[in-house]
């Protein structure tokens, strides 16, 4: 489970963490308006993420909707975040919060 946190304070946080199956690594920063959400999961592996969006619609991974990119699978909505399940991989998530 991955799950930033911005708040009043904070403009960036990055982090990671070594599990079994490799090493977790995000980081995300709030500039100009925009949320971006950058994450690292490692091979066999999957995750559930959530990215602070109102409006699903308005995630992007990538240069494309978030729903269209490869790799992640949209779950739902849940208190002002679009939360997904993501496939080993690198993502780029940006969204206006």
């Amino acid at each position: 489970l991955v799950r930033p946190q911005p708040g009043p304070g904070l403009s960036w946080v990055k982090a990671s963490f070594r599990s079994l199956h490799g090493t977790v690594a995000s980081a995300w920063k709030n500039e100009g308006g925009t949320f971006t959400y950058e994450i690292t999961i490692p091979a066999n592996t999957a995750a559930t993420v959530w990215i602070p969006a109102a409006n699903p619609g308005q995630v992007r991974e990538g240069d494309r909707p978030a729903s269209e990119a490869t790799g992640v699978k949209f779950l739902r909505s849940e208190s002002g975040a679009a939360v997904y399940e993501v496939r080993a991989g690198q993502y780029r998530f940006t969204c206006k919060p």
